[in-house]
């Protein structure tokens, strides 16, 4: 390998071979296309500088590398950054902001931000997102050793379009107002580091020159490294994506010795933070008919050396947050935080939605083995972005299959239904035990295998055969409710020990959470509180049935279906479970109707009004007592409530609500089909409606109540989440295969001539329990 030398200037030149390849990975941070800016030379830090501020801790330095990912990182051709993966500590990187998509202007300005930011969506005006990532501008330097960051104001523009709030330049002011000094190196770091008028007090425009007296000067030095090339386009042949790979290697290779020599001119007690800071570098605009060069949405590298913000050491541990609670895994949107702490500032969130980095537990001696840890994180979170939506469809989609040609078979040879009755039976439990299954295939390493995919699907197909299994042939089968209750008891109980464990088999379960989407890294999200929810409300209404049918008093019946009740809002909502707000607001009104229906009241407008008072009561005061808790400790609550203390509240609820209606035009399938399910629920369940629904309700009474709930949770879990139609469409898929299946139990008894076992109770004798 090439040797450094010394330059008159005090910079560095780098001798022929791979080296010359890291100036073309810097000039990618400031090219579109085949078109690059020129950048002048000189050193971050000349001229008059701000007084270094005393702030007593370590200081830090951030390099940045657009589009870097784990799977870059190779003994060949980064052997730096393998070192470091084996020797200090680590973790996958979310690089997600507003698009689906990140490029590196957003990735820097998020940094700068430390909530979710970007640069233009159309750029172009023409009323469609762009399919191109822009570069960064090039700062105009000033006599005072600092710079200008061109259309600074058009970025601050774009983020009023967008609903997250955030605060270009956040991270420049604060250490501003300390009289901290910060030195930018590179166009990408100008972002980062730009107060909120665009202008960074000190700045250099060639990241190789960096050393061991610029890094001194300032507590904060963040350094862009370039970016890595785009990949191939999907449709390319063998030969291009080759030719594309072997560029990406050669890049690799030359940011690895500009981050080797980072090292080498490290200051004592200066922690070394390396980020992929977006999925794309910039690239070229691509013609009307050519895909689209940005790669596509990844975890990425995330790698902290040194000292930590209190003194300690980071050494071999996975890295993690307050905002992901997840071993392994940051955002982009941490980064803000982290460095305001080792700044010294003791709140070092304010302002942002990020948590500063932390350690959680050792990770692999060996860079191979947490390498491959990391890798098949992101293959997981893959596999979730490809098939997740799928699978979401299939549950529905077999229902209507499996439903439909039962139907039709009855209705043309009427002789065969006890055999199609018993067939539709199993095939709903089985559909019912789908989602569970899902989360509970997260206990095997299915991730590792080398096909994970099929290794996959193999264990959620044996573990819902296993759980139908067991809900056909277990003493519960006796009732026609019990079977359902079973599987609705065994679904809810594994979520919440789940959430209240860490949600570790909702992470990256198909159903799940995912990292790449970004939306919730921990508690329950909105399709697993669909899930959740619809399972509890299920097992609850099958206990309260049996308590009844054995001659428990209403009472008691409603008053073990409230604390059932009870339990599931405080998994969903409690801070250190669920963590969902809105699915306090969904959970309360459903489980209100059935309480209303089990205790057998007469179910009215008002009843359901002072649920949601109840509801939005409950809300508030967890949102309260979570922001009494320190800033770096709060969940979503607690930044709710201190959005409502600062007047920013409703720019949330607005945006909440855009999403969720937003819903309805992106999924048009689910706008349409979920009013109609509403619409054939309502009549089916009505005194007209169908034979074996009213031989189910002859058996199950409180099945009504059942009914009116889960279209309760639903409609206010669709008003209440940025998931909108979503809420109740998978609500209605766990919730209706579970409910077909007491009704075909009861309809195989009817046509047995099974007499009906009266109730117990006179209210129920006397049918108190239509609403």
């Amino acid at each position: 390998m090439t040797r450094r030398v010394r330059g008159a200037g005090g910079g560095r030149r780098f001798g022929m071979g791979r080296r010359v390849l890291a100036v073309a990975a810097l000039a990618l941070t400031s090219m579109a296309g085949l078109a690059t800016t020129a950048s002048g030379s000189g050193q971050p830090g000349t001229g008059d500088e701000p007084e270094p501020s005393e702030h007593g801790g370590p200081n830090v330095v951030l390099a940045g590398v657009a589009g870097l990912a784990w799977e870059d990182v190779t003994r060949d051709d980064m052997p730096t950054l393998y070192e470091m993966a084996g020797t200090d500590a680590v973790a996958a990187l979310t690089a997600r902001t507003i698009r689906s998509r990140t490029c590196a202007v957003d990735g820097w300005l998020t940094v700068s931000s430390g909530r979710r930011s970007t640069d233009l969506i159309d750029s172009d005006g023409d009323g469609t997102a762009d399919r191109y990532c822009r570069p960064a501008p090039t700062p105009v330097r000033d006599d005072d050793g600092g710079a200008m960051v061109p259309g600074w104001q058009t970025y601050v523009e774009e983020q009023k379009n967008h609903a997250y709030n955030p605060t270009l330049g956040l991270v420049g002011d604060r250490l501003g107002e300390r009289g901290m000094c910060a030195t930018a190196a590179g166009p990408g770091a100008a972002l980062a580091l730009a107060d909120t008028t665009g202008r960074v007090a000190s700045y250099g425009p060639n990241p190789a020159e960096v050393d061991t007296a610029v890094m001194s000067e300032c507590p904060v030095t963040v350094v862009d490294l370039g970016a890595m090339p785009a990949p191939a386009p999907a449709a390319s042949d063998e030969q291009e994506r080759q030719n594309a790979l072997e560029q990406r290697r050669q890049v690799a290779g030359g940011i690895d010795d500009l981050l080797a020599s980072l090292r080498e001119e490290l200051p004592e007690n200066t922690a070394l933070l390396v980020i992929g800071v977006s999925d794309s570098g910039p690239t070229a605009i691509p013609l009307h008919n050519d895909p689209s060069r940005i790669a596509g949405s990844a975890l990425r590298v995330a790698v902290a050396s040194g000292p930590t913000p209190d003194g300690g050491e980071y050494g071999p541990r996975w890295l993690t947050s307050a905002s992901t609670r997840w071993s392994g895994i940051v955002q982009i949107t941490d980064v803000a935080s982290t460095l305001l702490e080792y700044a010294g500032f003791e709140e070092p969130t304010q302002g942002s939605v990020g948590r500063p980095w932390r350690t959680a537990g050792a990770h692999p001696a060996e860079a191979s083995e947490t390498i491959a840890d990391l890798l098949s994180t992101n293959t997981a979170a893959q596999i979730y972005r490809t098939q997740s939506g799928p699978f979401f469809q299939f549950l529905g989609i077999i229902q209507l299959v499996v439903f439909g040609i039962a139907l039709a078979m009855v209705m043309l040879r009427p002789a065969s239904r006890p055999a199609v009755l018993r067939s539709v039976h199993v095939a709903a439990l089985a559909i019912a035990s789908f989602p569970v299954a899902s989360y509970l295939a997260n206990l095997a390493p299915w991730a590792h295998s080398d096909r994970p995919a099929l290794y996959l699907w193999s264990i959620i197909v044996a573990i819902s055969v296993a759980l139908t299994t067991v809900a056909v042939t277990g003493p519960w089968r006796r009732r026609i409710y019990g079977p359902a209750g079973f599987l609705g008891a065994v679904t809810a109980g594994v979520m919440a020990i789940d959430v209240t464990t860490g949600s570790n088999l909702q992470q990256l379960s198909l159903l799940g959470l995912s990292p790449v989407v970004a939306g919730r890294f921990y508690g329950l999200g909105n399709i697993p509180f669909a899930i959740f929810i619809a399972a509890c409300l299920v097992a609850a209404a099958a206990l309260a049935q049996l308590m009844l049918d054995r001659g428990v008093s209403r009472r008691t019946a409603g008053a073990v279906t409230a604390v059932i009740g009870m339990v599931a809002t405080i998994v969903t909502g409690a801070p250190q479970a669920g963590a969902d707000v809105g699915g306090i607001l969904a959970a309360i009104p459903g489980f209100a109707v059935l309480v209303i229906g089990v205790l057998g009241t007469r179910l009215t407008i008002i009843k359901l009004f002072g649920a949601g008072v109840a509801a939005l009561a409950v809300f508030l005061l967890i949102a309260w007592l979570d922001w009494l808790r320190p800033a770096g400790s709060r969940t979503h609550f607690g930044g709710f409530f201190d959005d409502l203390t600062s007047g920013e509240a409703l720019t949330v609820i607005w945006r909440k609500m855009g999403a969720s209606f937003g819903t309805l035009n992106r999924l048009p399938y689910y706008a349409w089909t979920v009013p109609i399910a509403y619409a054939a629920i309502l009549w089916l369940t009505s005194r007209s409606g169908a034979a074996g629904v009213r031989a189910a309700l002859a058996r199950w009474p409180i099945m009504n109540f059942l009914i009116w709930s889960g279209l309760m949770a639903g409609a206010a879990g669709f008003a209440a989440n940025d998931s909108g139609i979503i809420i109740p469409a998978l609500l209605l898929t766990t919730g209706i295969p579970l409910v077909v299946s007491a009704i075909v139990a009861a309809r195989r008894e009817a046509d047995q001539g099974t007499p009906v076992e009266e109730p117990s109770t006179p209210e129920l004798r006397a049918g108190a329990t239509k609403p």
